[in-house]
């Protein structure tokens, strides 16, 4: 029995020394691979298997293999006949290869040491694949977005529209083209993985004014003159300045249009003239005399052309050069005609003088505009001028001196009918105006009775010529023009 059990503590003996070899073994060996500066097997980046690689082996080899991949493919972008190609790199494409290599690197290495021997046994069995982060230099993605605009980029240009002598000629309109340079940024980010052959976002620029718009313009749809017989140089000339600023003008569909601020101020800078104006019933030298006729015949031109008037003044006396209730009396800053284009096409706008006459043409769609306009006036009640005398002691018994001129007035009605077919389809109240009158001032000696005497004890007769009246007429015209 003793020798039996001698020779078993001699068999667990050998036996536990063996474990503890083996034992030893093994931890050494662990040791050895928990202490090791190698990527553990098992271990890939993406297809790129890192096994037994320092950081620095795996991260040449990652980026030797995918630098060599990533030239290899190329973004494609087109817009009709343009081809853009770049590479990835070009795009501003990279690759986080360091962080891959780092995240290789941590597998097996965190944890105590049970945990670490856990997962590098695991890893050896089912492998860990790791997956390259990539991001874009967006600047570089701007610059390219920029210089593809600038190739593609066009700007519109709208039809122009030549007169001459009554001909007409019509350019065509260029259509522009922009690069819609935020979506094609998007289209660019979004295809980096998939590298499809993409369009580039253009949109068309059309003019506003088109050749099929301009080409509406294609007759006189409204005309009117008025005589300057008997007028000086500078009012002729203030009359042809004026009219030239309005002439060559287009009015475009739903636009409106300032005779003030078309001609621009009546200054001698500008070229006008000093001429006859009203102001307070005398005849005054005055910058821009003239320019109402301008304005007025206009005006009648428009009316036949069945424009939309915004704004109209008449003058406070009639004009001679015009019927009652048909003038149009302006002044920079006071008073102007102002008038829109509810037509669906364009309008232009033409003068010119001949002879003694002022012309003016506005041309527009002769066969939309399928109707003729009258324009006519009705005086309405007509205000005979007073007389009024005043008692002056320092006159000749029995004398009469005329002080202030009289004149009459006017309340009129302007009618403007439309005339289809030869029918009257409508006829429709325009304008009310009223041309104050003004009564016969005279002086008298004492022995000459009146009913409407008075002395002039205050000296108001010198004051009674300013009476408030600022007309605008060489010879008709109202307030300084």
């Amino acid at each position: 029995m003793e020798g039996i059990n001698k020779k078993a503590r001699i068999i667990l003996i050998i036996m536990f020394v063996f474990l503890a070899i083996i034992l030893g073994l093994g931890f050494y060996g662990y040791f050895k691979v928990l202490s090791t500066e190698l990527i553990y097997e098992g271990v890939k980046v993406e297809e790129y298997d890192l096994s037994f690689m320092t950081k620095e082996e795996a991260l040449k080899l990652i980026k030797d293999k995918k630098r060599e991949e990533i030239n290899k493919k190329i973004m494609t972008l087109i817009y009709v006949d343009e081809e853009y190609r770049y590479r990835l790199d070009e795009l501003g494409f990279n690759l986080n290869y360091e962080k891959a290599v780092d995240q290789a690197y941590a597998v097996g290495r965190n944890g105590n040491i049970f945990k670490r021997i856990k997962e590098i046994i695991r890893t050896k069995r089912n492998g860990v694949e790791i997956s390259l982060d990539s991001n874009l230099n967006m600047e570089m993605i701007d610059h390219i977005v920029e210089t593809i605009s600038h190739d593609i980029d066009k700007e519109a240009k709208s039809a122009e529209f030549h007169f001459n002598n009554g001909n007409i000629s019509i350019t065509d309109e260029i259509v522009g083209k922009i690069v819609d340079r935020e979506k094609l940024r998007q289209i660019i980010q979004n295809n980096i993985d998939t590298l499809d052959i993409v369009q580039i976002p253009v949109e068309d620029i059309i003019p506003k004014v088109t050749k099929s718009l301009l080409s509406r313009i294609n007759g006189v749809i409204g005309e009117y003159s008025t005589s300057f017989k008997g007028s000086s140089q500078n009012r002729i000339e203030n009359i042809r300045l004026s009219a030239n600023s309005i002439r060559g003008k287009i009015l475009m569909p739903g636009e409106s249009m300032s005779f003030n601020e078309t001609t621009g101020p009546r200054a001698k800078k500008y070229g006008y003239k000093e001429a006859s104006v009203i102001i307070a019933g005398e005849y005054t030298p005055d910058v821009g005399g003239g320019v109402c006729q301008t304005s007025t015949t206009l005006y009648n031109a428009l009316l036949l052309a069945d424009v939309t008037i915004l704004e109209r003044s008449p003058h406070s006396i009639p004009a001679k050069y015009v019927k009652f209730g048909q003038d149009a009396a302006v002044a920079f800053g006071f008073l102007d005609l102002k008038f829109r284009n509810d037509f669906d096409y364009p309008i232009y706008f033409d003068s010119k003088i001949v002879g003694d006459r002022i012309y003016f043409y506005v041309y527009g769609d002769r066969q939309s505009k399928d109707y003729t306009v009258k324009i006519d006036s009705e005086i309405v009640e007509t205000i005979h001028a007073k007389e009024e005398t005043v008692l002056d002691k320092t006159l000749e018994p029995g004398s009469k001196v005329l002080v202030q001129e009289g004149r009459t007035g006017y309340k009129v009605n302007t009618y403007k009918s439309i005339i289809k077919n030869g029918k009257t389809v409508s006829r429709d109240l325009i304008s009310k105006d009223f041309y104050r009158p003004r009564n016969f001032i005279y002086r008298i000696g004492e022995e000459i009775t009146t009913t409407t005497s008075t002395t002039d004890k205050d000296g108001w007769l010198d004051d009674l010529v300013e009476d408030g009246e600022i007309d605008d007429t060489t010879e008709d015209e109202n307030v300084g023009d």
